[in-house]
């Protein structure tokens, strides 16, 4: 599914949806995290740069259960923790339940980190380690939803807010952050509702210590930093090519690359095909992406990889389930 698409729904309240020892950096650089969608529960994965060795890393779905399991997975800057959503214990599918958790990256001590009746998002490291952003949604639900950005020490503590909306006609949601490899700003999705529903998507940037932000790419989301930081890859609808009906018919999400200061934009895939969810290889040539270009007419979801100049297009997971939300460490 369309993450840009699905960011929208988000605003309109229905949001994007183990052994002993630790790993570490040397063991997993250039693997790839990622979620599946097991008819409808989430699970977090482990696997190569080319598709191998997958490995489940929180539990299958329990017998009968409703919720909506684990997904969203972050690689820490060392890589031996993961940070990920999860609706925890919980067998009833309850957007409030879903709280930020962290790992091990074999999978071991899973340990939560917030705690609230709100929906937690999106989870996001610092490139020290030392703190991650999420997407705080109050008012899940309700018709006064809001959303902004919240960063907190990588052991849950000292939670600070770090977006603050503007005064609109409408409703506006923050989510997606992903922090800027020297650490001096996040970039971050800007979803604003319209009174008459239309939603809007517009990547932002703000600098966590002053609080300034900056609109960076307007008809945009999903924004990720190329390791350098010279660059920023991102999803957009503008070009509508081809469409989709997975919800309301509506136009295929494409992958872009701009410079980091939001110029230059190029488009990076071409097809009918629902495009969305870029990542970052660690060596800055490659982008992992998630599309349903093998079967549109079943939104197909798998991973693939292509490279920045829009070649050597390689296609990493054939699964009779979804493959989702690929981070990749590097």
């Amino acid at each position: 599914m369309l993450v840009v698409l699905a960011v929208f729904e988000v605003a309109a309240i229905a949001l994007l949806t183990a052994c002993a020892g630790g790993g570490t950096e040397t063991e997993h650089r250039n693997a790839i995290a990622f979620t599946v969608n097991d008819d409808g529960f989430g699970e977090i994965w482990r696997m190569d740069s080319d598709g191998g060795n997958r490995i489940r890393l929180t539990p299958p779905a329990p017998p009968g259960t409703d919720a909506s399991g684990s997904t969203s997975p972050a690689w820490s800057p060392d890589g031996d923790h993961i940070a990920f959503v999860s609706s925890g214990e919980g067998v009833v599918e309850d957007q409030r339940l879903l709280e930020i958790y962290v790992m091990r990256a074999d999978g071991s001590e899973s340990r939560r980190l917030t705690n609230d009746r709100a929906l937690d998002a999106t989870p996001a490291w610092s490139p020290d380690g030392q703190r991650i952003a999420f997407a705080h949604l109050s008012e899940v639900g309700t018709g006064d939803v809001d959303g902004v950005i919240v960063v907190m020490n990588a052991d849950g503590q000292d939670r600070v807010q770090v977006t603050r909306h503007p005064r609109t006609p409408g409703r506006v949601v923050d989510l997606l952050p992903v922090w800027a490899p020297d650490g001096s700003r996040i970039a971050f999705t800007r979803v604003t509702l319209s009174p008459s529903g239309l939603a809007r998507a517009t990547i932002y940037t703000i600098d966590p210590a002053s609080g300034t932000e900056r609109l960076l790419i307007e008809d945009a989301g999903e924004p990720a930093w190329s390791p350098d930081g010279g660059h920023i890859v991102f999803t957009s609808v503008r070009d509508r090519n081809g469409e989709t009906c997975f919800h309301e018919c509506g136009p295929s999400g494409e992958i872009y690359v701009a410079n980091a200061d939001g110029t230059d934009i190029r488009r990076l895939t071409r097809s009918e095909a629902n495009d969305h969810s870029p990542a970052w290889a660690p060596d800055g040539e490659r982008i992992a992406f998630v599309s349903d270009r093998s079967n549109r007419g079943e939104h197909e979801n798998e991973i693939y990889v292509i490279g920045l100049g829009g070649g050597g297009l390689q296609r990493l997971t054939t699964n009779d389930v979804w493959d989702l939300e690929p981070d990749w460490h590097r």
